[in-house]
């Protein structure tokens, strides 16, 4: 088989990873092999009819999810070997508790750490608020944790990444993670149906830290707010963590009892924003370094001028463009431009350009055009040029790489500099320099 084939899978895995439950993804989609294309059939093994016929119930998530890494369209087939005379092991009807009750919190995505979450403006009161929690010495400092924002932020990240770190660091510390719609799924067959309500409330009242992703779930179920609120209750008092994500704040979980919200309100709340440029460069060149790959700044700067709403899209764009550099043999700007053609619908360019935005400037400066594109570095110059780089970066869409192009065939380190030089001074409320930008954009607004 091509080796090619299997590092699409691989990459098509991680999207399903985040889709699936643990369970579900170890279970039915992990022992898959993929086999052979032919036809657009992406043929796949399974070990046993069992694996089969679970994994079959998943082929659309698993075509979503390779479109996803190569776009391509691909009707996924499973095949088991023949199993004739050779028993296939079912579940039992009632599965034991060790197999009913999933775990004690052992099982987190090892690629989720505090050491590879990619820390911006945008995250980086929830990565502090996060990594409080795994400190050893004392009770927790904010109780609870609630962090909210949209999907594909970092937020499941930060769940895992607490959890490595205390298996690393405190191993005696019991952290337990779950999703929310597993909570209600668990409370729903073992408290419920089977009237195992002791087992089920060890599990989760027993556990120094407990993640619980997606509590908006919890909406609408009368009884798991009972039940979860009693949970709540009796971690907090013993001093124990929780830690809550929510695609919104507690004040807008409506269908949620008043008791919960006030709970949920009453420790830090944090949102995680989606992330700026600067940030969405870092993650890109956090991804290439991890998969050992070698890409130039044109086609990071590319991905991230144009990948804007979350980390989980940037990172399905960053893992297409490397399966078509798999496939080619080489990743450049066309290459990643033909890969992301379905994926990336630039909006129609605004009416300002980086020309326009360099010329006022100069006018505003009283330079000429040509000292700005020129290599005099005296401040007269440089601090208009460096205003420029800035005000083309917030204002168009234009790249670093072509901003330099004509700023006289600047590097796009330089440009990148200059913007982040002009940024930190406005971060760091230089009101001259911020009361001249406003200037400038009134009068690049006035053209």
């Amino acid at each position: 088989m091509d080796i090619r084939l299997d590092e699409i899978w691989e990459k098509a895995k991680e999207f399903l990873a985040h889709e699936l439950s643990a369970i579900s993804f170890n279970s039915w989609i992990a022992p898959l092999k993929p086999v052979s294309t032919r036809d657009g059939i992406l043929t796949f093994q399974a070990p046993n009819r069992l694996v089969k016929e679970n994994a079959d119930t998943y082929r659309k998530q698993m075509e979503a999810a390779l479109t996803g890494v190569i776009p391509i369209k691909f009707t996924v087939r499973i095949e088991a070997p023949d199993t004739q005379g050779s028993p296939v092991s079912y579940p039992s009807a009632r599965p034991s508790l060790e197999s009913d009750l999933l775990d004690n919190g052992s099982e987190f995505n090892s690629n989720y750490t505090f050491e590879n979450f990619v820390v911006g403006d945008s995250n980086r009161v929830a990565y502090a608020a996060c990594t409080s929690v795994v400190k050893p010495n004392g009770g927790p400092q904010f109780n609870p944790v609630f962090i909210y924002g949209g999907s594909g932020l970092g937020k499941t990240h930060l769940m895992h990444a607490i959890g490595n770190h205390s298996q690393d660091n405190t191993p005696d510390r019991h952290v337990l993670y779950v999703t929310c719609e597993y909570f209600f799924n668990e409370f729903i067959r073992v408290a419920i149906n089977q009237r195992r309500y002791d087992e089920f409330r060890a599990k989760y009242r027993n556990c120094d830290i407990l993640l619980i992703d997606d509590i908006q779930f919890m909406e609408g179920k009368d009884q798991m707010q009972i039940e979860f609120f009693n949970t709540f209750n009796t971690l907090y008092e013993a001093g124990n963590s929780i830690v809550i994500t929510c695609d919104k704040p507690p004040q807008r979980l409506y269908e949620l009892e008043e008791r919960l919200r006030t709970r949920f309100a009453s420790g830090l709340i944090v949102d995680i924003k989606s992330p700026d440029y600067e940030t969405r460069v870092a993650i890109l060149e956090n991804l290439a370094k991890q998969n050992g790959s070698i890409i130039g700044f044109d086609v990071i700067d590319y991905i991230a001028s144009n990948i804007v709403s979350n980390i989980r899209e940037l990172e399905g764009a960053f893992s297409t463009v490397l399966a078509y550099g798999i496939l080619t043999g080489s990743i450049t700007l066309d290459i990643a431009k033909e890969a992301l053609k379905g994926i990336i619908h630039p909006a129609a360019k605004k009416t300002t350009s980086s020309e326009i935005i360099i010329e006022v400037v100069a006018r505003y400066y009283n330079v000429s055009l040509e000292e700005m594109r020129s290599s005099n570095r005296s401040r007269e110059v440089a601090e208009p040029r460096q205003i420029a780089m800035y005000l083309c970066k917030t204002i168009t869409d234009d790249t670093y790489v072509y901003i330099g192009q004509i700023l006289g065939n600047r590097d796009h380190t330089t440009i990148r500099h200059g913007y982040q030089k002009i940024k930190k001074e406005i971060d760091n409320a230089n009101t001259d320099l911020i009361s001249h930008i406003e200037d400038i954009k009134k009068r690049i607004s006035a053209r």
